[in-house]
């Protein structure tokens, strides 16, 4: 990990950065910036930054959702700059991003990810994610997915 490297959490002021890189790492199959724009603002999302001399370098954003009496942590989207993977900095905000989670009392987290995305589902592997389901056409036609989930040890 590169020296210097802070997380923190995003702000509205963040929006045209944040979506740069989205572009950056998802082109035409990026969120829309109407839904940066309200996740930056949605109490319940966990929203956070990898920054270093005033660049953002990546972002992981969450949200804590209710899954019957359960509360669980659903991983929207992690992105990093391109040119910075690699680097540690998408594993460094997934164990912050885990952590804020743990603390908000969830269970367990689970995300989805691109069948094809070798280096998303090696890093989520290691980090102790079970891939679960296969859920076909997820992100469109012939773009399927995989469902990961991992239990959160208990808060005592």
């Amino acid at each position: 990990m590169e020296i210097g490297v802070r997380v923190e959490r995003a702000e509205p002021k963040d929006l045209d950065e944040i979506y740069e890189i989205e572009v950056e790492c998802f082109g035409r199959e990026s969120y829309s910036k109407w839904i940066y724009k309200w996740l930056l603002r949605d109490e319940r999302a966990i929203f956070l930054k990898a920054v270093k001399d005033d660049t953002i370098l990546g972002f992981v954003v969450g949200r804590v959702e209710r899954s019957g009496k359960r509360l669980v942590g659903r991983i929207y989207t992690l992105n990093v700059r391109p040119e910075l993977r690699g680097k540690g900095i998408g594993k460094l905000l997934m164990e912050i991003i885990e952590d804020s989670f743990k603390k908000e009392g969830c269970e367990e987290i689970i995300l989805e990810v691109a069948v094809d995305n070798l280096p998303a589902l090696n890093l989520y592997r290691r980090m102790g994610y079970r891939f679960v389901e296969k859920l076909e056409n997820y992100y469109g036609a012939g773009r399927d997915a995989y469902r990961a989930v991992k239990k959160l040890a208990n808060r005592s």
